[in-house]
């Protein structure tokens, strides 16, 4: 007997359906390699997820996009969770994406490449975003996990340098699904309530690739931008390389690093400032010295300045007395001179005679002679 004929709307309404009940359909994991990737105006994501063999297509809603843990490229590998579609107007089917997982240290590391090109490309790790971190803070805020030894590694480290620095602890999820969208969620909450946080320490101790992956994620990266606060990013060890450490105003090798580099050690400023103390002490007295030295010179060479003149000085004054000694009349007088003088005026020559009175000065005396007839 043959079968009655179905239109082929109401062959995909049944494949649908038998797709709709299977529970292995409806919550699948498939793992294979992104190929064709499209990122569509409206948000959604299409791509093929291929294997050897085969090839399914996949599609990731615009509302699952933005919870990824990864940036998707062309040949990464990649573990896509969700349920299995019938498209009835186009009679295929796809994997409409839930979840995505990448695993495998070589598709950890493209993935992180992929993240890395798109957010320089952003300018997110632009130098001149970066701000200095304060060299004096008064209020450090750390975001890391309370249990783990980090968290205790830094507040030794701060404690053991500078007891004058206040410490804020803020609890964070480090690794795991949901982590990097905690520690975003807990960097904006310090940056909009904590107005007198100098600096932030963000970060966690040593891990696998996975363990540290939530410092890669787009949204961590995005709040550290954001971040009012200058970041100091302290992720793993010091071969471990993060997104956070590229946005970051600073990245420190470990945390241990990190709250070296966050506080200043008050013991080395105090010896610091005793040393310069007594170097400026032994510059004084060397100024001091050298200003006696040049005062006393000085005071020398002005005392021999003053004895030349006075000498000087002196000199002229005795050949200024040799000159009138030379020239006083007194002394002419001794040789026999006389000198006639008319009221106190010297008659200098005969045509000055009168008949009249005349004193004739000599040396020891003068006598008055009267002129009868010149």
């Amino acid at each position: 007997m043959a079968l009655r004929p179905i239109t082929v709307t109401q062959l995909n309404d049944y494949i649908a359906r038998v797709f709709d009940s299977d529970t292995l359909l409806m919550n699948v994991a498939v793992t294979g390699e992104i190929s064709n990737l499209k990122y569509h105006s409206s948000g959604h994501v299409y791509f093929s997820l291929n294997d050897e063999n085969s090839k399914v297509n996949c599609f990731l809603p615009s509302s699952y996009v933005k919870n990824l843990s990864y940036e998707l490229g062309d040949g990464l590998e990649i573990t896509a969770s969700g349920k299995v579609n019938v498209y009835r107007r186009g009679g295929y089917y796809s994997l409409f994406v839930r979840n995505i997982q990448v695993a495998g240290e070589g598709n950890l590391s493209m993935a992180f490449q992929l993240m890395k090109e798109k957010l320089e490309k952003e300018g997110l790790f632009d130098p001149a975003h970066k701000r200095p971190i304060p060299a004096f803070p008064h209020k450090i805020g750390i975001l890391t996990s309370s249990t783990g030894a980090a968290v205790k590694d830094i507040v030794k480290i701060i404690r053991s340098k500078n007891e004058l620095v206040d410490i804020l602890i803020f609890p964070v999820q480090v690794q795991g699904e949901g982590a990097a969208l905690n520690i975003a969620e807990t960097l904006k909450f310090v940056n909009d309530n904590y107005d007198d946080i100098d600096t932030l320490i963000v970060g966690r101790g040593g891990g696998s690739q996975e363990d540290l992956w939530a410092f890669n994620e787009e949204v961590l990266a995005r709040a550290i931008y954001n971040s009012r606060i200058p970041v100091i990013s302290a992720v793993g060890h010091e071969i471990d390389f993060s997104i956070s450490d590229f946005v970051a105003d600073l990245r420190a090798e470990t945390p241990t690093a990190a709250a070296d580099i966050a506080v200043p050690d008050i013991g080395e400023l105090v010896e610091k400032l005793n040393k310069f103390s007594d170097e400026m002490l032994i510059h004084l007295k060397n100024k001091l010295s050298l200003g006696e030295l040049r005062t006393k010179k000085a005071l020398n060479q002005l005392k021999s300045d003053l004895e030349m003149l006075l000498l000087s000085r002196s000199n002229e004054i005795e050949k200024l007395k040799l000159i009138l000694e030379q020239n006083d009349p007194h002394r002419i007088m001794e040789r026999g001179y006389t000198v006639i003088e008319s009221e106190g005026r010297v008659i200098r020559t005969p045509e000055e005679l009168k008949d009249g009175e005349y004193d004739i000065v000599f040396r020891s005396g003068k006598v008055r002679v009267k002129i009868e007839n010149v």
